[in-house]
């Protein structure tokens, strides 16, 4: 058996357990190229990336038979750099959905519990329980209002939320377009800036010293949500360790609140949904699964004037956060307010898990998450740092500094259980 094979084979074992992969033979239709900085990188793709040739099921029963033309920008320049497709990742139906659950065709499960069956987090589901895993090096996935964060907090990874437009999103099945950004899952900060050098085609900006930029906090009362006590600490930790790097911290308000944000974000992803799927929607409704169908019902009879008012008003934000936070700050949030819930347990009655995520798409920033601990029960923790527009150089570099100082990111969940018998 060659080492490609037996990767392979350990590859579809996990997948029994965790259900990361909906096909681990993606490679097979494309050339890899035999030199780059991604030599060497098993890297698993969404589910909502095309691949040429390939079925591209977006997570959903009804596209089944969809098959690929061509392949998306972002996957023909990580196989420019020399990476290996090694599979397509599970994902929530359509992308439309935070928690990681997909109910027609299998939610996948995060790793770190092997007795409770805990959710992912979503859209990216599948892509981050592959890093997490160790199933792959590094995942390419979607972010529109965290997708790419929120999995990567709740299973222990790093992901990067790039700035609007930095990443071609051509071949990549749309959810809203005017908040689709594409970035990588990988296992560090590291990794994510050598793969966002390679999908953007360019070289990270060059920031010296850490001790330059300064962190912003919000207090507590700014929260749109309150947070879980390992989570609030895992936040004092980081702040911690950044102020012994050289960054010096304090609180500031800003000129807006989360919770608005992420309600005009959600009527704004609910709109752009609807007029996607609008024609598919009323001529066959039954085809859309039920959470799904749910949103897209709101989103039919949403009111016109409360769109343009949200529309407006996002121009207006985004211009004021571009003005609150300076260029030598970053804002110091939790990536998401808990830690992973068990699968049953997730309801309409909770608070949805994008409260720290889905603003930062509304305001046009970018955003790092990193996991910064464990809970009592030893699921992950995460941090978020968000800048503005085109400062993925400063976050990415603050992201090593983090991770140089603590080893969080190294730790890796026990998958025992996934092997036995």
């Amino acid at each position: 058996m060659t080492t490609a094979d037996a990767s392979r084979e350990s590859i579809l074992r996990l997948n029994d357990a965790l259900h990361a992969f909906v096909d681990v033979d993606a490679e097979s239709a494309l050339r890899q190229s035999e030199a780059g900085s991604l030599c060497g990188w098993s890297i698993a793709i969404k589910d909502n990336f095309d691949i040429a040739g390939k079925i591209v099921g977006v997570g959903a029963p009804m596209f089944a038979t969809r098959r690929a033309t061509g392949s998306a920008t972002a996957v023909q320049r990580l196989i420019a750099g020399g990476a290996q497709i090694v599979g397509r990742a599970q994902m929530v139906e359509l992308a439309f959905g935070g928690w990681g659950i997909n109910a027609a065709l299998g939610s996948p499960r995060n790793p770190w519990d092997g007795y409770t069956r805990r959710v992912a987090g979503g859209s990216s589901s599948g892509a981050a329980v592959a890093v997490a895993a160790r199933m792959t090096r590094a995942a390419l996935g979607s972010d529109t209002a965290g997708s790419i964060r929120m999995p990567a907090a709740l299973c222990g990874v790093t992901g990067l939320k790039t700035s609007f437009g930095l990443i071609p999103v051509d071949g990549v099945f749309p959810l809203a377009p005017s908040y689709d950004t594409v970035g990588p899952i990988a296992r560090s900060a590291s990794d994510c800036a050598t793969l966002f050098e390679a999908l953007t085609q360019s070289t990270l900006a060059s920031t010296s010293a850490t001790k330059r930029w300064r962190i912003r906090l919000l207090d507590p009362a700014d929260y749109p949500v309150q947070l879980e006590p390992d989570v609030q600490q895992a936040l004092d930790q980081a702040r911690a360790v950044f102020e012994r790097l050289g960054s010096p911290s304090s609180k500031r308000t800003p000129p807006f609140a989360l919770a608005d944000l992420t309600r005009d974000a959600g009527i704004l992803i609910s709109s752009e949904a609807w007029s996607i799927h609008q024609e598919r929607f009323e001529n066959e409704p039954q085809a859309f699964g039920l959470d799904v169908r749910r949103r897209l019902e709101q989103a039919r009879t949403t009111d016109f004037a409360m769109v343009a008012s949200a529309r407006r008003l996002r121009t207006e934000t985004s211009q004021r956060f571009q003005d609150w936070l300076q260029e030598d700050e970053v804002l110091l949030l939790p990536t998401v307010h808990c830690t992973a819930p068990p699968l049953d347990a997730v309801s309409d009655r909770i608070p949805p898990l994008g409260q720290f995520t889905r603003w930062v798409n509304h305001v046009g920033g970018c955003a790092l998450s990193l996991p910064a601990g464990l809970d009592r029960r030893g699921l992950p923790t995460s941090i978020q740092l968000v800048g503005r527009a085109g400062t993925e150089s400063l976050l990415l570099r603050l992201g090593c500094a983090f991770q140089e100082a603590t080893n969080w990111h190294q730790i890796e969940p026990d998958l025992a259980w996934a092997s036995a018998p």
